[in-house]
C-alpha cells in the first residue's frame, strides 16, 4: 500500500502527512463542537462525544485484537489520561464555544506546543534553552493579548450569544477555561510518551472508557432539552467517532512514532484550518485581535523549535 511504501522509503514525508491529517481532524472538532451544541446543547455535546468516542474505540479494540490495558499500573495511566486529558476538556470545549469562536479556541490551542515543551522540562527533564524560554513568552503574549481582548468583549470573540445562559459570569472566564483545556490535552500528550509502550488503541480505549466517568454523570446532569435531530447526532458522531476515537489513535501513533513535541506541532496549521472551516460553514469573521494574537503566538511557536 501507499502507506507501506511511503513508512519505508519516505518515512518523515509519511510523519508530515499524519501530522497535517491531525490538525485537519482537530480543526473539524471545533466545528463539529459548535453545530452539536446548537442542537443539543454545550454539556450534553461534550459528554455525548466522549461517550461515542468510547463506544467506537472498545469496538476497534475488540475487532483489531488489541483489546483493554492490564494490570493496575496501566488502569492508573489510563484513568488519569482519560479523565484529566481527555473527558475534562472534551466536555467543557462546547461551553466555551458559546462565547468564543472556533478560531479564538483554535489559537488557545495552538499554544499546546509550547505547553508540552514546558511540561516535558518539568516531567521528563527536557532541556529547554533561553531561545525556547522567548519562544513561550512571545506565545503568551499573544494568549494574553487574546484573552484581555475577549474579556472586554470583542465582537469576534463571541460567536453563539442566544446559547448562553442569562448568568453574570465574567467574560474573561471562557477564555481561562478553554485555556486550561488545551493545558490539559497538552498533558496527556507528556502522559502517553511517559507510559509503558503499549498498543494506542489499547491504551486509548481504555483511557476512554475512564473518561464516562465524568461524560456520563455530566449528560445526567445536563441532559438536552428534547430528543437530539439527526443533524444533531450526526455532529456529535463525527466528533467522538472521527475526531476524538480516530483522531486519539492518530495521536498515540505519532507520539510513538516520533514524540509527544513532534506531534504536538499540529497546533501550527490547526487556527488557520479551523478560521477556514468556521467562515465556510458558520460565517464566523476573524478580527484584528485575533490575528495579532495568532502571529504572536505562531512567532513564539517558531522562536521555540
Amino acid at each position: 500500500s501507499v502507506i507501506r511504501w511511503l513508512d519505508r522509503n519516505q518515512p518523515a514525508v509519511l510523519s508530515l502527512v499524519m501530522l497535517l491529517t491531525l490538525a485537519t481532524m482537530y480543526a473539524t472538532g471545533f466545528l463539529s463542537a459548535s453545530l452539536a451544541t446548537l442542537e443539543i446543547g454545550p454539556v450534553a455535546a461534550g459528554a455525548l462525544r466522549v461517550i461515542f468516542a468510547s463506544i467506537f474505540l472498545l469496538f476497534v479494540a475488540t475487532v483489531t485484537g488489541a483489546g483493554l490495558v492490564r494490570g493496575g499500573l496501566m488502569w492508573r495511566y489510563a484513568a488519569a489520561y482519560g479523565m484529566l486529558c481527555m473527558a475534562v476538556p472534551f466536555t467543557v470545549l462546547p461551553w466555551t464555544l458559546t462565547y468564543l469562536s472556533n478560531a479564538t479556541a483554535a489559537i488557545y490551542y495552538a499554544v499546546i506546543p509550547v505547553e508540552v515543551l514546558v511540561l516535558s522540562r518539568i516531567f521528563l527533564g527536557t532541556p529547554v534553552s533561553r531561545r525556547k524560554w522567548a519562544g513561550f513568552a512571545v506565545a503568551s503574549a499573544g494568549l494574553i493579548l487574546l484573552a484581555l481582548a475577549g474579556a472586554r468583549g470583542t465582537a469576534e470573540t463571541m460567536a453563539a450569544p442566544q446559547l448562553r445562559l442569562e448568568t453574570d459570569i465574567p467574560l474573561w472566564l471562557p477564555h481561562i477555561v478553554c485555556v486550561m483545556s488545551a493545558v490539559f490535552i497538552a498533558i496527556g500528550g507528556i502522559l502517553f510518551q511517559m507510559m509503558p509502550k503499549v498498543s494506542p488503541v489499547s491504551i486509548t480505549a481504555s483511557a476512554l472508557l475512564t473518561g464516562n466517568l465524568i461524560a456520563v454523570p455530566a449528560l445526567l446532569l445536563f441532559p438536552p432539552a428534547g430528543m437530539p435531530s439527526a443533524k444533531g447526532l450526526f455532529w456529535v458522531l463525527v466528533g467522538g467517532v472521527i475526531v476524538t476515537g480516530c483522531g486519539m489513535i492518530l495521536r498515540g501513533t505519532l507520539i510513538r512514532r516520533e514524540s509527544a513535541i513532534y506531534t504536538s506541532t499540529n497546533g501550527y496549521v490547526v487556527p488557520i484550518i479551523s478560521a477556514l472551516i468556521a467562515f465556510i460553514a458558520l460565517g464566523e469573521t476573524v478580527g484584528p485581535v485575533a490575528i495579532m494574537s495568532y502571529l504572536l503566538v505562531l512567532g513564539g511557536l517558531l522562536l521555540s523549535r
